[in-house]
């Protein structure tokens, strides 16, 4: 009878272990039940936040695409001028190709504004005194070769001579690295 109690004993042991190892097993995937559960959840709304951004973008991208087209039209003559250096050549050779008579020509560059993406800009302060017509086709030319750049002073006066016209002009070009 002592083998039929220790066979019992151990049959209860092994029903208690079998036991203990299911409510174990049972809470762990409980556990990852509910991890999975969070986890479809979170991605749920990442999706939906991911969707969101997706229609933001597209909005933003309507509504800025005039202006990126304004941007990628007025890009080139911008980079143009990178330096003080290049705007002064560009101008002695627009009016080296001109021929118009120059009477003075004086270059500085100026700080527009600090915090603006074109901080910096090369006046030019030209005085020109030639025939009426090919002064101010000259002029129509400079603002032609180069559309970045502001007249900000022009000043039309009678020249010396005949048809002649003393012109005096101010030009702003934009410096985009200085």
């Amino acid at each position: 009878m002592k083998s039929h109690q220790s066979a019992c004993a151990f049959l209860l042991f092994l029903t208690g272990a079998m036991l203990y190892g299911v409510n174990a097993l049972r809470n762990a995937t409980s556990a990852a039940r509910d991890l999975s559960t969070q986890a479809q959840s979170e991605a749920e709304t990442a999706e939906q936040m991911a969707q969101l951004a997706q229609i933001q973008l597209k909005t933003l991208d309507a509504k800025t695409a005039q202006l990126r087209l304004l941007q990628s039209e007025w890009k080139p003559h911008f980079e143009a001028h990178r330096t003080p250096q290049d705007a002064e050549q560009r101008i002695v050779e627009i009016i080296r190709e001109g021929d118009v008579f120059l009477i003075s020509q004086k270059f500085e560059t100026r700080e527009t504004d600090k915090d603006s993406l074109i901080p910096t800009a090369l006046v030019a302060d030209l005085v020109v005194e030639d025939d009426y017509a090919k002064a101010l086709n000259w002029l129509g030319r400079l603002e032609e070769a180069i559309p970045s750049c502001r007249i900000s002073k022009c000043t039309l006066e009678r020249g010396d001579r005949g048809n002649d016209i003393h012109l005096i002009v101010q030009i702003q070009i934009p410096i985009l690295g200085s």
